[in-house]
């Protein structure tokens, strides 16, 4: 069994599915992947039936805020704030993944006196899941 270190996770945004940069300062992410399950079970089965129908896909990225990260952070704000395209990729061994066309569903910052200034993204898929 091969044991990723989270440290070699690699989150990168795109406008347009083509050039992808990497989002600094990220420190936490996690994806989930879901399938509506459709129960067909008929009479006479003795066990519950289902196909799976929509899929979908979400995305949880934070770290510390970065202003000045255009091609990352800058680029996820600007598609919340004008409903433009962004991609995402996340790839858990920093070469392979997933990507996926996503709409901002949120993107939060945060601060306290004792800490540092915190960014907090949560994306939703939008169409086909690909593995890269």
């Amino acid at each position: 069994m091969a044991v990723l270190a989270g440290k070699d996770v690699v989150v990168q945004v795109s406008v347009n599915d083509t050039t992808y940069n990497t989002v600094a300062e990220m420190n936490d992410m996690s994806m989930s992947f879901e399938g509506d399950n459709i129960e067909t079970t008929v009479f006479g089965n003795d066990f519950i039936s289902r196909i799976q129908g929509l899929k979908d896909g979400s995305y949880s990225l934070s770290g510390f805020y970065d202003a000045t990260d255009t091609n990352g952070q800058v680029v996820i704000r600007s598609a919340w704030l004008n409903d433009t395209a962004l991609y995402v990729k996340i790839m858990p061994n920093g070469t392979a993944g997933f990507k996926q066309q996503v709409r901002v569903a949120s993107f939060e910052v945060s601060a306290g006196v004792d800490g540092a200034v915190e960014v907090s993204v949560d994306l939703e898929g939008t169409g086909t899941i690909t593995a890269i």
